[in-house]
């Protein structure tokens, strides 16, 4: 695979991340009194978007010195947060359809839905994207190296 190859492949993949990212973030700070567990993920989702602004960045020949097998994996951590965030945004907009998240507050029975019943799927997500943002940090550090 040529460096251009490298470069296009990662870019194509970051785009749509960023954007689902950045959505997301956006999605929590609306939400004024969510609950702490929801307020730590933006924590990990603006390193996410820092790691992945740094992605775009990388050089072609930076591409091409890291490998085949490093894009792969690059490309697969930003897909695996894409379908993450996508997801968790998604049961967001279920678990708070009874507030008025615009004026940013959550109703009881939303409060309730959020901060007990759905804090398994609040701990698979954080995981989830603890583990995009080990990978897309790591190879940022090594292309800057």
């Amino acid at each position: 695979m040529e460096g251009l190859a490298f470069a296009a492949s990662v870019v194509g993949v970051v785009g749509p991340a960023l954007h689902c990212v950045r959505q997301l973030v956006d999605d929590i700070q609306k939400i004024v009194d969510a609950p702490s567990a929801v307020k730590a993920l933006k924590d990990d989702l603006t390193t996410i978007d820092e790691a992945l602004t740094s992605l775009q960045t990388i050089s072609d020949y930076q591409w091409e010195s890291l490998g085949e097998t490093v894009v792969n994996q690059t490309k697969a951590a930003t897909n695996l947060c894409t379908q993450s965030c996508e997801k968790f945004r998604s049961a967001i907009g279920r678990w708070t359809r009874h507030s008025d998240v615009g004026g940013g507050k959550l109703s009881w029975r939303d409060r309730a839905m959020v901060g007990f019943f759905k804090q398994s799927q609040l701990k698979s997500t954080a995981e989830q994207l603890q583990n995009c943002k080990s990978t897309l940090t790591w190879v940022v550090s090594i292309a800057v190296l």
